[in-house]
């Protein structure tokens, strides 16, 4: 019996089982890091049946995908994201309105949500996520593409928050303190803009998508052709002819006969045309305060002293 043997069968063994524990290792690394979504997705309030939703990572180059499935009756929609810390978003494309039954599958619904680096376990994308995320990254989005500096996608992501509930799709914590929802008109600019969207979304009138793709239209470049690039180019160019989309409340929820309010899926609405669709938010909180009256200064106290030099105290 060659004694070599038994020692060489044992060390290939432990190879194996080394390998067998980096493996294991591994998928429970892999595991960890992937997380599941249940989603949903929303137009004008109800769900949209059949939309395309994807999972994509942003980053510095073009975004990755991660992920893709189709809503279900209620639009509901579970993915499984493992970006590893990435900067996460969604993006739903098409499906029928669930608030317009007249109508079948629309191409021009396009929504998006930004998750960021820790998604939520449940995820709403609708008109409302839309504007709050398209608002926090008009610099870094062109279509369904967001890429840039990972600091300035980081900085963009955490605002988005302050707009809107991810969970919920409804208003986020900070639009709706003291400071903003009765000093600023921004919870209204921002209604305005998604009852804007939801619109088209919806189809409220045949020609809708073609009305508010000719507001949004910018100064230079193409038209819109969807709800997604129509809110980038209204953020893009906040001042220009605003009144065109402020119009189209009217077009979209005219104020039926005895009423007083327009029967818009978003509250509240405005009453008249913004000089620009900005939205801009105020922060409370630490710091300095009031320093209006403060004064600061520096006294110089010169002090004479026997065969020394002249000394210089700063006070």
């Amino acid at each position: 019996m060659n004694p070599v043997a038994p020692v060489q069968t044992l060390r290939a063994s432990s190879r194996l089982l080394c390998a067998a524990f980096a493996f294991v290792a591994f998928q429970s690394a892999g595991s960890a890091f992937a997380q599941r979504i249940n989603g949903q997705v929303l137009a004008a309030g109800a769900p949209v049946v059949g939309s395309t939703i994807t999972l994509w990572a942003e980053g510095s180059g073009a975004p990755t995908q991660l992920g893709q499935t189709r809503s279900d009756t209620d639009g509901r929609f579970i993915l499984t994201a493992n970006g590893r810390g990435a900067m996460l978003y969604l993006v739903a494309k098409g499906g029928r309105p669930a608030a317009n039954r007249a109508v079948g599958d629309n191409p021009a619904i396009a929504l998006i949500t930004i998750l960021g680096s820790k998604p939520p376990a449940k995820a709403v994308v609708n008109e409302m996520t839309t504007v709050a995320s398209v608002w926090t990254h008009h610099q870094f989005i062109d279509g369904a593409a967001i890429k840039g500096n990972p600091l300035g996608l980081k900085i963009a992501a955490g605002n988005v928050p302050s707009f809107v509930d991810l969970q919920s799709g409804g208003w986020g914590s900070t639009i709706q303190d003291p400071l903003n929802s009765s000093q600023t008109p921004t919870m209204a600019n921002f209604a305005t803009l998604a009852d804007a969207l939801s619109g088209c979304s919806a189809q409220v009138t045949p020609d809708a998508c073609t009305k508010l793709f000719a507001a949004a239209t910018p100064p230079a470049g193409a038209e819109p052709s969807d709800t997604l690039t129509a809110a980038e180019s209204i953020a893009r160019y906040p001042w220009y002819q605003p009144g065109r989309v402020f119009a189209l409340l009217e077009a979209f929820y005219p104020i039926p006969q005895g009423k007083t309010m327009r029967p818009v899926p978003y509250m509240p609405y405005l009453n008249y045309s913004p000089s620009a669709w900005v939205l801009p938010l105020k922060f409370d909180g630490g710091g300095y305060r009031a320093g209006g009256k403060a004064m600061f200064g520096i006294t110089i106290l010169r002090t004479v002293q026997l065969n020394r030099p002249s000394t210089l105290a700063l006070l």
